[in-house]
Order: C-alpha cells, then sequence, then structure tokens
C-alpha cells in the first residue's frame, strides 16, 4: 500500500513539473512499458528501416529479456523471457560477489575479466544459465540471488563454487578476476544464443539493442564474429536515461503517425552548448587568465601539447547525450605513452588501475587500427587490436590487446576532429586516449563546471571552447 501511495504521489509531481515547466493545461499522461521504450529507443532512432530489435536489461516490469521486429514506425514484440531468469541480475549479482557496488560497478566487472580465466564457466553454463533448445534461456535465480546480493547475502552454492565473496577493498585476486571472466563468457554466449534466434526468426541481419546489457561492449564487439548480425546500432544512452527518449518517440509516431524525423547514427552531440563569451566570462569570474585563439592555432597547439605529454581538458560544442565522453565533455592524452594510465589515475581519476582507457579515431583510419571493425561512434563495441599498433598505443590497449574506440567523424564534431587530425600530423597516430572530464562526479556539463573541476586536478591545460588556459601554479 505504502508503495502504490509513493507512486501516486510521483505521478502527481510529475504533473506538477510540467504545469512549472510549461503552464497549467489539461495534458495527457501516457504510460509505456518499460521494455517497449527501450525498443522504440533503440529502433526509432537507428538508420535502419526495418530490424531485429533486442533489449536486455535486469528487469522491466517483469520482463527481462525480449525480442522484437521494428518495421518504419512499427515496433513488435515476438517473444520474451520475464523473471526470475535476468542476465542483467545474474551480472549484477557477480558485481556484489565480487565487491563492487550494484548497479553502478558492472562495467568493472567487465573490465577485470580480461585479467582472469573463465574456469568456472563450463559449470556455470550447465547448471545457473542454460541456453535452451528454443533460442531463449534459463537462469537460475538462487545460485546468485540479486535481491539478497544487494545486502551482501550469497547461498551456499555460491560460496562452494566461487570461494568467500570479495570485501569491498580488498585486494583483487586471480580468483576473483577468473570469476569475472566466467560471468562474463556465459552473459556472452547467451546473448549470442538469443541474437541467433532472433535474426532467424525475423529473417533480418540488421540489429538494434538496448537496455543496461547493451553496454556490454566486449559482447557488442563479439557479436560479428559470433552471430549471423552484419550490422549493429546501439544508441548512445542504451540504459534507462535512453527511454525518455523512447516513449517520446513511440508515442509521436502513435499518437501523430508522423514518419521517422531522428537518426542518431554517428551523432551524440544532443546536449546544452556554450558560447565563446560564455566561456570567457566563467573564466574572467574565476580569474583565470586564458588565451583566445583562432581554431586553427587552438588545434595545432593543443595538438602539440598533447604531444608533448601534457593532459588536456577538453570542453567544445552541444553536450554528449549518454554517459560516455565523446569529444566534448573530455580528458585527453597521447596514447603513445604507456605511462599516461598512471598519470591519469594519479592526477585525476582516482579509480581501479585494471579499468582501460579507451581511444578517440579519426573515422577514416579505424580499419587501420582493428583486426576487425564496426562503425563505432558511441564507444559500445570493443575489438581486437591488430599486433602491428598495439605497442604503438599501449595507453588505449586493454591487458588483452583489445580497446573499445570512438569513431570520430568530420561531419558531427568538425573540432574534435580537427584537433585529432592535428594530432596524426605531429605523430603518424590517428588517435588521442578520451576519458570522461570529470572526477569521481558527473560529467562536467558547464564553463563552470569546467573550470572548478580543472582547478581540482593536476592538468596541464583547459580548452573551454576557443580559450586555452593553463593550470595556475
Amino acid at each position: 500500500m505504502g508503495q502504490m501511495q509513493n507512486e501516486w504521489a510521483e505521478l502527481f509531481r510529475f504533473r506538477r513539473t510540467i504545469e512549472n515547466h510549461f503552464g497549467k493545461g489539461n495534458y495527457k499522461i501516457e504510460f509505456v512499458d518499460h521494455h517497449l521504450s527501450h525498443a522504440a529507443s533503440a529502433f526509432l532512432s537507428s538508420p535502419f528501416e526495418r530490424a531485429a530489435v533486442l533489449t536486455v536489461d535486469g528487469a522491466g516490469e517483469a520482463d527481462t529479456t525480449v525480442l522484437w521486429i521494428g518495421d518504419g514506425t512499427s515496433i513488435k514484440k515476438l517473444e520474451s523471457i520475464r523473471l526470475p531468469y535476468s542476465l542483467g541480475q545474474f551480472y549484477s549479482a557477480v558485481t556484489a560477489f565480487l565487491g563492487f557496488k550494484v548497479q553502478s560497478d558492472e562495467y568493472k566487472v567487465m573490465g577485470l575479466a580480461a585479467y582472469g580465466e573463465p574456469v568456472y564457466a563450463d559449470y556455470l553454463g550447465k547448471n545457473v544459465i542454460k541456453l535452451l533448445s528454443n533460442g531463449l534461456f534459463k537462469i537460475d535465480p538462487y545460485f546468485v540471488d540479486y535481491h539478497l546480493a544487494r545486502d551482501g547475502v550469497f547461498c551456499k552454492t555460491a560460496i562452494d563454487v566461487f570461494g568467500e565473496p570479495r570485501k569491498k577493498g580488498e585486494e583483487v585476486t586471480k580468483r576473483h578476476t577468473d570469476i569475472a571472466a566466467s560471468a562474463q563468457a556465459v552473459v556472452e554466449d547467451a546473448i549470442f544464443h538469443v541474437v541467433n534466434h532472433l535474426c532467424k526468426i525475423t529473417k533480418l541481419d540488421k540489429l538494434c539493442m538496448a537496455g543496461g546489457v547493451a553496454f556490454n561492449c566486449v559482447a557488442n564487439g563479439k557479436l560479428f564474429k559470433k552471430t549471423s548480425v552484419k550490422d549493429v546500432f546501439i544508441q548512445p544512452a542504451a540504459g534507462d536515461a535512453g527511454c525518455a527518449l523512447g516513449s517520446a518517440l513511440y508515442l509521436e509516431h502513435k499518437n501523430t503517425g508522423r514518419e521517422r524525423q531522428i537518426n542518431l547514427n554517428n551523432n551524440a552531440y544532443l546536449g546544452p552548448s556554450f558560447s565563446s563569451s560564455d566561456a570567457e566570462k566563467a573564466l574572467k569570474d574565476m580569474n583565470i587568465p586564458y588565451e583566445k585563439l583562432p581554431e586553427d592555432i587552438l588545434f595545432s597547439r593543443t595538438a602539440g601539447e598533447l604531444a608533448d605529454g601534457k593532459l588536456v581538458c577538453w570542453f567544445q560544442g552541444k553536450m554528449e547525450w549518454g554517459p560516455r565522453a565523446l569529444g566534448a565533455r573530455s580528458l585527453l592524452a597521447d596514447p603513445r605513452r604507456a605511462e599516461m594510465k598512471d598519470i591519469i589515475n594519479e592526477k585525476v581519476k582516482q579509480r581501479e588501475q585494471f579499468r582501460p582507457f579507451a581511444p578517440s579515431i579519426l573515422s577514416e583510419h579505424a580499419h587501420e587500427i582493428f583486426e576487425y571493425y564496426h562503425n563505432s561512434p558511441f564507444m559500445i563495441f570493443t575489438f581486437p587490436v591488430k599486433n602491428s599498433m598495439a605497442d604503438k598505443i599501449p595507453a588505449v590497449v586493454h591487458i588483452d590487446k583489445t580497446a573499445r574506440p570512438q569513431a570520430v567523424f568530420k561531419e558531427t564534431n568538425p573540432g574534435y576532429w580537427n584537433l585529432i587530425n592535428e594530432f596524426y600530423k605531429i605523430t603518424g597516430i590517428p588517435l588521442l586516449l578520451n576519458t570522461s572530464f570529470n572526477v569521481q562526479e558527473p560529467i562536467v556539463c558547464t564553463p563552470m563546471d569546467a573550470i572548478t573541476t580543472f582547478l581540482n586536478t593536476k592538468v596541464d591545460y583547459l580548452i573551454l571552447e576557443d580559450c586555452m588556459a593553463a593550470l595556475p601554479t
């Protein structure tokens, strides 16, 4: 009863919020099922006219994995897997078992997996995540119970198989990396199993994905080798944040009959932007000395500083939509220097050493870097790096010789493209190390956010639109 009252209270506040923004009116509030909003966010923002659609997360209502087909503005539900069989909840429970924060640190497990061997995968595949002949799967919900795991409680069977759970702050051992590798392996197998089934029943080789599990970039990169798909689109806010867009797009087409008008292919720059005057005012208000530079000088000087081993906070244009920094609110460094991982962690990030950094690559040169490659504008795919390149860019290559690239297009982010191109002219390397412009907080949004964060780091330079500022001494 109390939960229901809270839900009605939230609904009342939502209506009041709408009226505060748009004035009082007879606004109609419609509800869209969670997985339908995921599916709409994936397909209706994609470049595909027809596609198979897969949504996978912890749970939405009772669904955890849903198979769809998208055609024009229509999205049809084909099959679903429901609670308690949840890949997302299984992965989150393993996250808790390894001493990390549920619904926050799952990406750490994915990064940690590369250091281990999947020694428990055979047991998990036979006893925990069972692939079915109908193309779907079942999961033993008691092996690692998600709801108990959130409270640090784990069943005897899991402890018998894995050993004792890791405590927060405890040293990461080979056993822990093997658990991560095993969980990653069986989740990948389940995803590939379902994707192959979905492609078979739809007779399509184009795939859209959404839901929290769609952020598993290691699995995403392997789709092109392990399944029959030829093209994959995953929008940059594939988690629950993307449900806002999905609900809006679904209801627009449902209620108006309009044709599709949005295509996020290669473009995640949908957020707030600020003028050169905004940047100058913020710098002056904070008494930060700066130079206002023409674009060509700004790009060449910044690229030169990066090539000399300096760190640069880069703030230009519209903010990225989604959790990844994609060259609008980024911290940049030279990928040729292996020590950059330690330098960035020491000066800025204070994060675990096992977590990799990612490259931003001129789109024209991406095929030169990877063994195989699929367009990756949003850092949502991981690919193996060619042996001939891995030693040249050690700061962005993970322990398993993979990297999670962002392809940068001149059409969608010309400033960032020009900066990387200047670095390429100097070094012969067509990419930069790119991580998010933040310090254990949300990514910076405004010029004042950028300055405040910059001053709390040991980063050498801040580029704020067309202004260049050095770290005050």
